[in-house]
């Protein structure tokens, strides 16, 4: 049934249920798998003796929040090589997660997306929006949404 599923992930408590749960499914079913994380493109301004920049950046532009990135994309890793299931992983700099989820799930022929929702309502939905909610409108690839 399903043969590559993707795991977009932000490194929250809701990203270890998602990759606790995709990482038991793909081994249940025998598929693959990539874990996927799109982090904020950052922007920072060039200041004498700033040493958060990376080398090369010139402008302060480039600067990309990466340690973060790898941190929740190893856990992945190491989920998945535990449970001996093959996988990848995968990272963009975008500030519109949703598009660089489905953009991810397409470029690496996902046929399934497993994802946590936060449940966020009211004014926090509001204010900080659904990357789930949006993915769902933008995808024709199934998505298995987590609570």
């Amino acid at each position: 049934m399903f043969k590559h599923i993707l795991i977009p992930i932000d490194g929250s408590e809701f990203s270890d249920l998602a990759i606790e749960t995709g990482v038991r499914f793909a081994r249940s079913i025998g598929a693959r798998l990539t874990g996927f994380i799109a982090e904020p493109e950052v922007t920072v301004p060039n200041l004498p003796g700033f040493v958060g920049r990376e080398a090369g950046a010139g402008g302060g532009a480039g600067f990309k929040p990466r340690l973060h990135a790898q941190s929740a994309l190893d856990r992945i890793a190491t989920s998945a090589a535990a449970a001996g299931v093959r996988f990848a992983i995968d990272t963009v700099a975008d500030n519109d997660a949703a598009r660089a989820i489905v953009a991810a799930a397409e470029r690496h022929g996902c046929d399934l997306i497993v994802m946590a929702s936060r449940d966020r309502h009211g004014l926090d939905h509001l204010l900080h929006g659904s990357a789930t909610g949006d993915v769902l409108s933008r995808t024709t690839i199934p998505v298995l949404v987590l609570r």
